[in-house]
Parts: C-alpha cells; sequence; structure tokens
C-alpha cells in the first residue's frame, strides 16, 4: 500500500490533500501542530476511505519535533511514497513595518520548516519505488499583492528551494513539485493567529491590510475557492511527475507577462555578449 506523508494535515488543503491520497488507496499520515485535531481528522478518513491514516504532532519550527514525527511514520509504514511540505504561517503588514523577529518567524517556520521536513523524510522517500516530494507555495508569487511581503517572501524561497531538490535529487529518481494555491476559505489565519509565539503576538491583519490586498490585485477576491475543490486532481498531478501544479483561478496573465519579461532579458543579455 503506497503511503503518502502531509504536514500541515489537520485543516484546510492539507486535510483536503490527505483525503485525496486516502481516496486513491493510499495510506496517510496527517502531521499538524494541532496533533489532537489531527489524530481526530485522521479517524475520520480512515473510517470513509478503508485505508490506515494516523494523525500526530509535529512543529516544523523545531527539528527534533520533524526528526520524531519522521521516526514514528518509518516505524509504523516503513517506506513513504509521497510528502506534501504543506506549511504555511501568514502575517499582513507593509514590508517597513515588519520587524527583524517577525521576519524570522515567517521564514523560519515557512521555509526552514520547508526543509526540515524534506532532510527528514528523504530517508523514508528513499525506500519508495516512485517517491515524490511536494511543496505547497502559493500563486501570490506569480501574481503578487501589498501587504503580503513576508508571505510570500517565504513562498518565493520555498519555490527556490524546490527547484534546487528538483536538481539534487534526480539522479535518486525522487520527483519534485511546487504546488500553487489560489486564496481558499480554510483557517489559515486562525492557524497563523495559534502558531504565533507569544513573544511576537499581534493581529495577523491590521485595518486596512485585506483591502490595500485586494486593491493592488483585484482578482484574489475573486479566486476564492473551498479546500476541498482546490485540492481536486492535485495529487494525480504530483504523482505523474508534473513539475509544478496550480490549483485553481487564472494566472494565465501574470505568467505570460513575468515570462515574456524574464524573456526579453534573457535575450538582452545573450545579445549584449553576442
Amino acid at each position: 500500500m503506497p503511503v503518502a506523508v502531509i504536514t500541515g494535515g489537520a485543516s484546510g488543503l492539507g486535510l483536503a490533500l490527505g483525503e485525496s491520497c486516502a481516496a486513491l488507496g493510499m495510506d496517510v499520515a496527517l502531521l499538524d501542530l494541532d496533533g489532537q485535531r489531527a489524530a481526530d481528522e485522521a479517524a475520520r478518513v480512515a473510517e470513509a476511505h478503508g485505508v490506515e491514516v494516523w494523525g500526530s504532532a509535529v512543529d516544523v519550527a523545531e527539528g527534533a519535533s520533524v526528526d520524531r514525527a519522521a521516526t514514528q511514520v518509518g516505524e509504523r509504514f516503513d517506506a513513504v511514497d509521497l510528502v506534501i511540505s504543506n506549511v504555511g504561517v501568514q502575517l499582513f503588514g507593509a514590508v517597513e513595518t515588519f520587524t527583524d523577529d517577525e521576519w524570522r518567524w515567517v521564514l523560519d517556520v515557512n521555509v526552514v520548516g520547508s526543509a526540515r521536513v524534506a532532510r527528514s523524510f528523504l530517508p523514508l522517500l528513499r525506500k519508495a519505488s516512485s517517491p515524490r516530494l511536494a511543496f505547497t507555495t502559493s500563486s501570490s508569487i506569480l501574481d503578487p499583492a501589498s501587504r503580503l511581503g513576508a508571505y510570500q517572501s517565504s513562498k518565493f524561497a520555498v519555490w527556490g528551494l524546490a527547484e534546487t531538490l528538483r536538481v539534487e535529487l534526480a539522479h535518486e529518481g525522487i520527483g519534485v513539485s511546487v504546488i500553487l494555491p489560489s486564496g481558499m476559505i480554510t483557517r489559515h489565519l486562525e492557524t497563523s493567529e495559534a502558531a504565533q509565539p507569544e513573544r511576537l503576538r499581534r493581529p495577523i491583519a491590521n485595518d486596512g491590510d485585506f483591502d490595500a490586498m485586494i486593491g493592488s490585485n483585484p482578482g484574489m477576491a475573486e479566486m476564492l475557492a473551498t479546500s476541498d475543490d482546490a485540492a481536486a486532481g492535485v495529487v494525480e498531478a504530483v504523482l505523474a511527475g508534473e513539475p509544478y501544479v496550480i490549483t485553481h483561478g487564472d494566472l494565465t496573465e501574470a505568467v505570460a507577462t513575468r515570462s515574456a519579461a524574464l524573456q526579453r532579458a534573457a535575450t538582452s543579455a545573450r545579445d549584449a555578449r553576442s
């Protein structure tokens, strides 16, 4: 029986992806900072799909916690076929207002947390016949908006992490995918607030942040979806080896505009030295 491991798996997109894996006949480990919710959801998904689903706590901000979770998964399932690093805390604000400690928190959880997951679970992926590793980023790195500076910066970095791992792991046959979800109706802000250290405690968003975000990128409000709708087809695409999976929304113009600008820059650099 193939096995999938999903962090951030107790709610939102992570849970929806876990349910997709179970529907495909995979055993699943749902890992989340909220271990009790992960365990409760695991029991529900297992009953619904007739597969083994295990839920437990993990704090991706702590290397020992991620290592412990990987050990527990290895003892329970031995090999792992799919790991989805679905890590992400949010903190709104104009870039100039962020403190150094706020930057460190967002980057440590979102970026270093993703690297910790990869590091800890790669030994289990190497035991599988067709292993896949995926990282959840955000469609906002394709079409950015105001007041999301820390979050978008972190997701750009996760994209870079994935691209590097794709090169480093290619010779081992480990496929690496980047999942780019657009806006969803989830508990994302609630879970971000719950994860926020007491030393940094402040509202996840302040007055005017949402208006500024939507004002800079009106399409964000038009692309909202449920996590179940966003997850549809994602696992199949990752298992098929697709390097990029956009969950929903129309990003075609944003991608085309950036691609054209990069092509001009690349052509200009080449021609200047020819």
